[in-house]
């Protein structure tokens, strides 16, 4: 069995608009999740979901309106000094975009000394660039010495992003959220990103959790991981990535799968598309009653209306639908492959 690494327990986040007005956004909501000592787990969903949000209160930035955020069984906001600073190395966070991540003043060397430097992983300047350059050649960057010196605009996107996970690493962590660390790279070179996080994944035992809207990059890097489905907020159905895909029981889900370019035109043929009943998702700010995807659902009942659904099921495979057993499983034709990417 793997110990927790992460663990979230009923975890929600309010965002309020001003001092004196009462506008709120519950941008996260009752979430409960949990990231293994060296697993796996993407994090799926639309824009506005409330992704980046999660990241950031796995990462520390954010505190929890309600909840509990653990490291290693100790709630983060209530530990002592040292075994926040121990969390504080463990958990190192990846954005999205790589050129405001970085420093534009700062060569690719100071951006690397600083926390090797701050959490005294080397004694001096000499040991700081000879640990860099180790660091630039494990995420590729190599020979290091045409990297150490240049500045973040003086290098390509897929550098720079790989840059950022060599920062994570100056301090060993067991953990990298990596927020849609591929969206603003060319295709070409996602792979090789991709890649990267799974060797490091394997080689060095470091946890993920990727964040991403792209199923697709999600399967290649996570598939024997784990698998979280959020919308507006909520986890809606979660589990093993590839008992969830093989049989996909919420109707976002559902929907998610069935907008996926095919380049088959055989197989894009068997494919019944899921028509929604509204297209544009609920204003976060005034979330509908009961479940929240019900504005949209082609299989939406008055229960729906009314009554929040329950994450239930077994620990690989969790739903929260009213009518989980009873909506077809979205999948293609039994006479072509059981899955869009194989």
């Amino acid at each position: 069995m793997q110990q927790t690494l992460i663990a979230l327990e009923e975890v929600s986040l309010i965002f309020r608009r001003g001092w004196l007005s009462r506008e709120r956004v519950e941008a996260v909501s009752r979430v409960s999740l949990t990231i293994p000592e060296g697993g796996i787990l993407a994090l799926v969903g639309e824009t506005g979901s409330g992704k980046t949000t999660l990241g950031k209160l796995v990462a520390g930035l954010y505190r929890p309106t309600q909840g509990r955020v653990l490291f290693r069984g100790q709630n983060l906001w209530t530990m002592d000094r040292r075994s926040f600073l121990e969390y504080r190395r463990a958990v190192q966070l990846v954005h999205q975009d790589a050129f405001a991540a970085l420093n534009p003043v700062r060569t690719i060397y100071q951006s690397l000394k600083a926390p090797l430097l701050r959490h005294r992983m080397v004694r001096n300047g000499r040991e700081a660039r000879e640990r860099a350059a180790e660091l630039l050649e494990r995420v590729g960057l190599t020979p290091p010495e045409l990297f150490l010196d240049k500045y973040p605009h003086q290098l390509s996107g897929g550098q720079r992003q790989r840059v950022l996970l060599a920062r994570a690493l100056t301090v060993q962590p067991r953990l990298i959220v990596a927020d849609e660390p591929v969206s603003m790279i060319d295709v070409s070179l996602r792979l090789s990103i991709l890649q990267l996080l799974r060797e490091l994944n394997r080689r060095l035992g470091i946890a993920i959790l990727y964040i991403t809207h792209d199923l697709a990059t999600a399967r290649y890097l996570a598939e024997e991981g784990q698998l979280a489905v959020m919308y507006l907020g909520q986890i809606v159905e979660q589990g093993a990535f590839r008992k969830v895909l093989e049989n996909p029981c919420h109707p976002y889900l559902q929907a998610l799968l069935s907008a996926i370019p095919i380049p088959d035109p055989r197989v894009a043929r068997a494919i019944r598309p899921m028509t929604l009943q509204e297209i544009d998702p609920p204003d976060p700010r005034r979330p509908p009653p009961g479940c929240r995807f019900h504005p949209r659902c082609p299989y939406a009942q008055r229960i729906c209306r009314e009554i929040p659904p329950a994450l239930e099921g077994p620990a690989d495979h969790q739903v929260a639908c009213h009518f989980a057993r009873e909506i077809p499983s979205w999948r293609l034709s039994s006479a072509v492959s059981p899955s869009p990417w194989a």
